[in-house]
């Protein structure tokens, strides 16, 4: 056997051993700071969303899980999707999400594949975070926060006499979303 025949073998044999992994990121480059999760039920992945959800508040952002997010409720979303494999025991080997504007276009995705579902790595055991924190951290790295916008609803003068507790029961009676609550409440502290 000739010496670059044996090198191929042993580059060949290297390479199904150690498995691949591809990472493909989309940053999200601007976003408010709250957003909702939508919740897949087919994800078997436990603690999943328990990573995303750490990963957004690092950034400043508060990312809450919702079954069925509405656009009133939050304008942005994120969808996601996570696959386990098996070989012993079950492990994380694809995962993808998208952070979603209010026109419910992508503005960020992430896509995590680990190719050839790990070969023979002992790297295709870790956990979820270690596998999907520096994939997020690559996606959120750029994130600029923006500020609440005042709701342009009724301004808190408007409230005539009423005392801060007045205020902030009438507001606790109004169908708001999440954000506006958020700005009215402070523009009510703030008297």
């Amino acid at each position: 056997m000739t010496a670059s025949k044996r090198l191929i073998i042993i580059a060949a044999a290297v390479l199904w051993l150690a498995g691949c992994t591809s990472v493909q990121v989309e940053p999200l480059l601007s976003a408010p700071p709250q957003l909702c999760i939508e919740e897949n039920p087919k994800v078997q992945v436990d603690d999943f969303v328990t990573v995303m959800q750490e990963s957004f508040a690092k950034h400043g952002i508060q990312a809450t899980l919702q079954s069925a997010p509405t656009l009133a409720d939050c304008p942005y979303i994120v969808t996601y999707t996570a696959l386990r494999s098996w070989d012993f025991v079950t492990y994380l080997s694809f995962a993808e999400l998208s952070v979603l504007d209010p026109q419910r276009r992508s503005v960020a995705s992430a896509h995590y594949h680990l190719r050839g579902k790990g070969g023979m790595s002992f790297m295709k055991w870790s956990g979820t975070r270690s596998k999907m924190e520096p994939v997020l951290e690559q996606m959120l790295s750029q994130v600029k926060v923006e500020a609440l916008a005042p709701s342009p609803l009724v301004p808190v003068s408007s409230a005539n006499g009423l005392s801060k507790d007045e205020q902030v029961h009438n507001l606790q009676q109004e169908k708001l979303s999440y954000e506006q609550y958020t700005s009215r409440y402070k523009q009510i502290m703030a008297q």
